[in-house]
């Protein structure tokens, strides 16, 4: 891909309609002088549109792009029908086609999968056909697409192994599962009514528990050791919502008005505070971040939940990274005017202007953005958070969105249904 650096408006192309955002930092009129200026420079030499790959693949087609690979699971040619999964290479040379390493039949209703990587297995979730509707997860090896092995649930990541949960017949049980065999390492029956899940970068190492009488335990998700266990409701009872952000555990009862902090590793009381509106909370660099159900963000500090900054206009739209996130403004749709927030004052660093965000595979992964380019085309471009700057990569033809980025690839499906793959540049 072309690289065009457009300065600090980046817009070859006509923006999608939205709120229009406000003025950041230097005047408007040089921004667009410069923007001008470059736009006349980069008409002189056209971005050229990297062929790239594609793949073939039927309406209906879910993906899964990984670590170079690309997964796609073909629905079958009845609507109760299996499907397909392949594994595709992508090439490193443009001159080169994309090479089909395998491909299997599936036991999983088209239109009910979710795909999954998770330690070399493609992990394949959804409905099996049985009159019950259970759904159930296949694990295929990477390299030969074979089922190793299979069972009730989803599954997630705790480090090396996975977490299931089960309990329609009874109380829930969690199991933790070795995912070279399928078989369990440990089990545990966790009767309760909340059940809350820590998770860190390489999955889930606490499980919150909150049994019927308002007793709450902290279990290890890596070991299915019970560490902590304390009465924290006054009332005897659960009653409000539970949340578990970085070391916290937050808790809102239900007619009190109030959010109080616990730390998950000893339940102590750290801190309560009054609170009234319904919020789900998120880990946003060192605070915790608030998001109304109606929008607008409040960041507290996790030590004394004490507000340190709160903005209304704003929606929180990807993780931190360098002390700044990404927010968009407040509307209806996928377009919206994107802000670069710094995170410990709240305050507008950069305003990138209208994109829809392609969020990471992975953590290496950059974060890009897309708008329509006009005559079917969609213009691509980096979103760097911690210089809260946009570069302008490319103008790629015939994108309709659904798009999936890793360290290494962009993967978009294409008009006609098939994926379009670009490599990214270094």
């Amino acid at each position: 891909m072309t690289v065009i650096d457009l300065g600090e408006l980046r817009d070859s192309g006509p923006q999608p309609s939205g709120p229009a955002p406000r003025s950041v930092g230097r005047p408007l009129r040089l921004v667009l002088a410069l923007a001008c200026s470059l736009l006349v420079l980069a008409g002189a030499a056209p971005v050229p549109h990297r062929a790239g790959f594609v793949l073939p693949a039927p309406l209906g087609t879910s993906v899964l792009l990984h670590d170079g690979e690309v997964f796609l699971l073909e629905p079958g040619v009845a609507p109760a029908a299996p499907g397909r999964l392949s594994a595709w290479t992508i090439p490193t040379s443009s001159g080169a086609r994309p090479v089909r390493r395998w491909q299997v039949p599936v036991s999983v209703i088209s239109g009910s999968a979710q795909l999954r990587w998770h330690a070399d297995l493609v992990l394949l979730t959804g409905s099996s056909g049985r009159p019950d509707g259970e759904f159930r997860t296949f694990a295929h090896a990477r390299d030969t697409g074979r089922v190793r092995w299979q069972r009730a649930g989803s599954g997630l990541s705790a480090g090396p192994d996975l977490l299931f949960e089960d309990g329609a017949d009874g109380p829930p049980t969690v199991h933790s599962v070795d995912p070279g065999t399928g078989k369990d390492r440990w089990s545990v029956t966790m009767p309760s009514v909340v059940t809350q899940y820590r998770h860190r970068a390489d999955g889930v190492d606490r499980i919150v528990a909150v049994r019927p009488g308002g007793q709450v335990e902290v279990w290890d998700a890596r070991r299915g050791v019970r560490l902590h266990t304390a009465s924290l409701d006054r009332a005897g009872s659960p009653s409000g919502t539970y949340g578990v952000v970085g070391d916290l555990l937050l808790v809102v009862e239900l007619n009190s008005d109030r959010l109080t902090g616990y730390d998950v590793d000893g339940l102590t009381h750290r801190w309560d505070v009054p609170w009234w509106v319904p919020s789900f909370f998120v880990p946003c660099g060192p605070l915790i971040c608030a998001q109304g159900e109606a929008g607008g963000v409040r960041a507290l500090d996790p030590a004394t939940g004490r507000t340190v900054w709160r903005d209304n206009r704003w929606e929180l739209s990807g993780a931190e990274r360098g002390g700044r996130m990404l927010a968009s403004s407040l509307g209806r749709g996928v377009w919206h005017p994107l802000v670069v927030l710094d995170v410990a004052s709240g305050r507008a660093a950069a305003e990138l202007g209208v994109w829809n965000l392609v969020q990471p595979a992975t953590t290496a992964g950059p974060m890009l953005g897309l708008r329509p380019s006009g005559e079917g085309r969609m213009l691509v471009a980096d979103l760097d958070v911690a210089a809260a700057r946009a570069r302008v990569l490319d103008v790629l033809p015939a994108v309709s969105g659904d798009c999936q980025t890793d360290a290494e690839l962009l993967l978009c499906r294409l008009l006609d249904g098939a994926f379009g793959v670009w490599r990214l540049p270094r």
